[in-house]
């Protein structure tokens, strides 16, 4: 991985309606961890992490992340996911819409939309947290894309990884270990050739920067 992606980066889009978009997106586009069955593979090949999903606690980078075993995020539901993202940080990134969705075994996502309402080529930012492996895992589809290699990195001190996907839809998608298991998960998608690599990369980074320090603070 380049070292100047080893930083934090970050910026968003959007998708329909609240309701159109948390339908689609939930059903049509489990996508926000769609590709996981690919970023568990690739990333366990790659750096043997036992879970794969998270280059956490197998990355040899423990002394920069030394947060011992308490989450730095917990308690997110379907009513404060979004909140996850400041309204500051929803502003910057030209969001229109944010829906926020449940998932299964206390998982929460958050869909922030920058597209209008019915858009054909729908963009924005997925915010979710997983509060166990076992919520995370339960994400996984098949769905047919093209993936990168996932890249390993470090943000706010906290072990991730990255992956971007290609296919009509780019979207990059990066999984943070925030501690005792628990996982943020931050996807940037947009329409085919309408974002740099480097913009997808750095939008996912940025974001997900932010809502570690905003949990911080």
């Amino acid at each position: 991985m380049a070292s100047e992606d080893a930083s934090t980066h970050d910026n968003g889009p959007a998708v329909g309606s609240p309701k159109e978009a948390a339908s689609a997106l939930a059903k049509g586009r489990r996508n926000p961890v769609t590709s996981m069955l690919v970023v568990t593979a690739v990333i366990s090949l790659a750096v043997g992490a036992g879970l794969g999903y998270v280059v956490a606690r197998s990355s040899g980078s423990r002394s920069a992340s030394t947060h011992g075993n308490a989450p730095i995020i917990a308690g997110v539901s379907k009513k404060t996911v979004c909140k996850l993202v400041s309204s500051a940080m929803q502003q910057q990134l030209s969001i229109r819409e944010a829906s926020p969705m449940a998932e299964e075994k206390g998982g929460a996502s958050c869909y922030l939309m920058m597209t209008e309402d019915g858009a054909d080529e729908p963009a924005g930012f997925v915010v979710a947290f997983y509060p166990s492996t076992a919520s995370l895992q339960q994400t996984v589809d098949g769905t047919d894309v093209i993936p990168e290699k996932a890249e390993p990195l470090l943000v706010e001190g906290h072990a991730a990884a990255r992956q971007v996907l290609y296919g009509d839809t780019w979207k990059a998608q990066l999984t943070v270990d925030v501690g005792d298991g628990a996982t943020l998960y931050v996807e940037r998608f947009g329409p085919k050739d309408s974002l740099s690599e480097r913009e997808l990369r750095r939008s996912v980074d940025d974001l997900a920067a932010s809502v570690l320090k905003g949990q911080k603070a």
